[in-house]
């Protein structure tokens, strides 16, 4: 009789601990569900109370440049597209400040401080020198920049991931290599290059670095001249054509850009073909051009600066590379050179 209570006491404590452990599993499994449900509505919430941040003030943002011209336009064009795709949208929640330095890097860190002390919710940079600028010169104030072309020799950071807290962007490195390609098949038996820079633009120390060895590489001869101010342009290129060469090629700087019309008229002159490093010079004259959107980097960096006012921390975005490639060739120009356009570039003829 006592084996038999005993047995039925452990038969009903078993049969206890069983239901005890179903509502157990069955009270876990609610809890997790409800858990899952309670964080995609935090999220949704975070989202909603975002959305009403940027839709119940106005934003302030400056643009700050080197120079104006086609390729800046391209730029800012570039930045406000992105700035829309996140919810910022000019005379809408945005209000847009433009200033640029009139070709003088000695008036950039003026017009940085101005902002910098102004009421302005993030600085957007356009270019390396409006980038040194902004690293040196900005202390309470976000920066996002664009159409660089390398932003660690700017003083952005040590690598894209370990850069200035208060900086972020995208860089875009020209295709040096491709542009040399882009010569020899337009021009044959190509020895000898002329190129000229302003040595105080650490983008174009770094560009012309790099493109000294791969010229060396190919066993292309690459002359260079130095410059101090746009005005120097044209005799630059009058005293490259001097050396025996067989074409300009103008890199990314921003000095050449702006007194880009004298490479064109001294290169007129010699009859000599004019390469240019950005497609937005290529309807000022020359023969053709390779380099990267300047409006497809704008788009990435207005993506980011939208995060930056949506309240993201700048030393967690990292630095962006974007350098999708641009190329064209005059028909024009090629004709009044005598040079044939290969059939492989038939797709990237413009007037």
């Amino acid at each position: 009789m006592r084996f038999f209570k005993e047995t039925a006491l452990w038969a009903a404590l078993k049969r206890l601990a069983l239901g005890l452990g179903l509502i157990a599993l069955f009270s876990a499994i609610l809890l997790l569900s409800d858990l899952g449900h309670r964080k995609t509505a935090a999220a949704a919430s975070s989202k909603a109370r975002a959305e009403a941040g940027v839709n119940s003030r106005t934003f302030k943002a400056a643009i700050v440049y080197f120079a104006p011209d086609v390729g800046t336009d391209m730029c800012v064009e570039g930045l406000l597209d992105g700035l829309k795709a996140s919810g910022f949208e000019e005379g809408k929640n945005l209000e847009v400040r433009r200033l640029d330095a009139q070709g003088e890097m000695i008036n950039i860190p003026a017009i940085l401080q101005n902002y910098d002390n102004s009421d302005v919710d993030l600085i957007m940079t356009i270019s390396t020198p409006c980038l040194s600028g902004a690293c040196n010169r900005v202390k309470h104030k976000p920066v996002v920049f664009t159409c660089v072309t390398d932003p660690i020799v700017a003083g952005a950071g040590r690598t894209r991931a370990e850069h200035l807290p208060f900086v972020t962007g995208v860089g875009s490195f020209p295709p040096v290599s491709q542009t040399l390609d882009l010569m020899q098949k337009l021009i044959p038996g190509l020895r000898a290059v002329g190129t000229l820079h302003n040595p105080a633009e650490a983008n174009s120390v770094k560009e012309l670095s790099v493109a000294r060895e791969i010229f060396r590489q190919r066993g292309v001869r690459l002359e260079e001249v130095s410059i101090a101010g746009s005005n120097e342009v044209l005799q630059a290129v009058q005293i490259l054509a001097g050396r025996d060469i067989q074409a300009i090629w103008t890199p990314g700087d921003n000095t050449v850009i702006e007194g880009y019309e004298g490479a064109v008229k001294g290169a007129k002159d010699a009859r000599l073909p004019l390469i240019a490093d950005e497609c937005s010079d290529l309807p000022r004259g020359g023969l053709a051009c390779l380099g990267i959107s300047l409006r497809s980097a704008g788009v990435a960096s207005g993506k980011l600066a939208g995060q930056v006012l949506l309240g993201a921390n700048p030393k967690d975005l990292p630095l962006q590379e974007v350098a999708i490639q641009e190329i064209g060739v005059s028909r024009a120009n090629a004709a009044q050179l005598g040079i044939v356009i290969p059939k492989e570039l038939s797709r990237d003829i413009r007037p």
